[in-house]
C-alpha cells in the first residue's frame, strides 16, 4: 500500500513537471497553430502549487525528486511575478496620469449584485479615485447623458447611441480616436484615443478580447470540479474557441500598436491569464503596471480565485507607481489603476 501511494505521488508529480514545462512554452505558441497547449498556461498556478507541496513531501522521502521540483520552480520564477508582486512605494516627480481599467459587466444590467444605481456608483468611484483616463469594457449606459465626470470621450457605438460597449473617458483632450480610424472590424474588441498631455501625445488602447463564454454552471463546475464528462467537454470546447479567437484578435491589435505614431498604453480585459499567447504578445516591448508597481495577488475576476485577466501595460519609456487592484464590488471584475509617469 505504501509503495502504491509513492507511485501515485510520483505520477502526479511527473504530470505537474510536464505541465509546468508546457506552461512556460505556451505563451509563444499561437492557439490557431496548436490550441491544446494553451490549457497548460491556464493551469500554471495549479502546477506551481502541486510542485511546491510535493517538494515538502520529497524532502522527507527522496530529496532527489525535491531538487528536480525546485529547479522547475526556480525556472518558473519570472512567470510567478505575473501573479504575485512586491514593490516599495515610489515618490516620483513630473507629469503623472492616473489611469483606470474596468470591465463593468453592463453596469449589472441583470441586477445580480442587487446594488442600486451601479452606473452612478461606478462613476462616483472613479471620481473619488481622481482618475484622469478611464477605460471601460462591457459598457451599457442606462441613461442618455453619456458623460458626466469627464471632459472628453471615445465611444464604441456598435450601432446604438444608447448601448455603447467600450468607452475611453479622459480629462485630457482627445485629438483623434477610433471613430475616425477603423481597426479592421475590431468594434467591441479594441478602441483607441490619441490624447494630448503636457509632455506630448500618447495613444491609449482599450481592449476587450474574446470572452470564454462561460455559463454560471460552467463557473460552478470550474470552482468545484466534479466528474461530469458533458460539462468538461463543454468547457473545453468554449475554451478552444476563445483561445483561437483571441489569437486572431491579438495579431490585428498588435499590428495596429506597432504602427502607432505615439507612445502607447494598453488597458483592458484580455480574458486570459498572464501565462498566455494574448498577454505575451500585447506585453511585447512593454511593462506591466502590476509587476512594476503592484503589491500582493493580482486576481481581478471575482468568480474564480487567483484569476488575473485585467491589465494596464505601457511603453518602456514610461514608469508607473501605485498600482491598485480595487476591492469595490460593482461588477464581476475588479477595477485596476495606476499612475503613469510620462517621461
Amino acid at each position: 500500500m505504501k509503495k502504491l501511494f509513492h507511485y501515485t505521488i510520483f505520477f502526479i508529480n511527473s504530470f505537474a513537471l510536464f505541465g509546468i514545462l508546457f506552461s512556460l512554452i505556451s505563451p509563444f505558441i499561437n492557439p490557431n497553430v496548436f490550441w491544446p497547449i494553451s490549457f497548460f498556461g491556464l493551469f500554471f498556478p495549479v502546477f506551481v502549487i502541486i510542485l511546491f507541496i510535493f517538494s515538502i513531501f520529497w524532502f522527507f522521502y527522496n530529496r532527489k525528486y525535491m531538487w528536480i521540483n525546485l529547479i522547475f520552480l526556480l525556472i518558473s520564477t519570472p512567470y510567478l511575478s505575473r501573479f504575485i508582486s512586491i514593490n516599495s512605494s515610489d515618490d516620483s516627480n513630473g507629469e503623472e496620469i492616473n489611469i483606470m481599467s474596468y470591465n463593468v459587466r453592463l453596469f449589472d444590467k441583470d441586477n445580480l449584485l442587487k446594488i442600486e444605481n451601479v452606473y452612478e456608483e461606478t462613476m462616483k468611484f472613479a471620481n473619488k479615485e481622481e482618475v484622469d483616463i478611464f477605460c471601460i469594457q462591457e459598457y451599457d449606459n442606462p441613461k442618455k447623458d453619456i458623460n458626466s465626470n469627464f471632459k472628453y470621450s471615445t465611444i464604441d457605438l456598435e450601432g446604438s447611441k444608447e448601448n455603447p460597449h467600450m468607452v475611453i473617458y479622459s480629462n485630457y483632450e482627445i485629438i483623434n480616436d477610433t471613430i475616425n480610424n477603423g481597426m479592421e472590424d475590431m468594434h467591441n474588441t479594441c478602441i483607441f484615443s490619441d490624447i494630448a498631455t503636457k509632455t506630448g501625445t500618447i495613444r491609449v488602447y482599450n481592449v476587450h478580447l474574446a470572452s470564454n463564454f462561460f455559463s454560471n454552471d460552467d463557473l460552478r463546475f470550474m470552482s468545484s470540479p466534479e466528474l461530469e464528462t458533458d460539462k468538461a467537454l463543454g468547457v473545453t470546447k468554449r475554451l478552444r474557441k476563445s483561445f483561437e479567437l483571441r489569437g486572431k484578435e491579438v495579431q490585428i491589435i498588435k499590428r495596429h500598436i506597432d504602427n502607432s505614431p505615439y507612445p502607447t498604453i494598453i488597458c483592458g480585459d484580455f480574458n486570459d491569464t498572464p501565462v498566455s499567447y494574448a498577454y505575451q504578445n500585447l506585453r511585447e516591448k512593454k511593462l506591466d503596471g502590476f509587476i512594476e508597481s503592484g503589491n500582493g495577488f493580482g486576481a481581478t475576476f471575482t468568480k474564480i480565485p487567483f484569476l488575473r485577466i485585467d491589465y494596464i501595460l505601457y511603453d518602456k519609456q514610461f514608469s508607473s507607481s501605485d498600482f491598485i487592484t480595487h476591492q469595490e464590488i460593482l461588477s464581476d471584475h475588479k477595477a485596476v489603476s495606476c499612475k503613469i509617469k510620462l517621461d
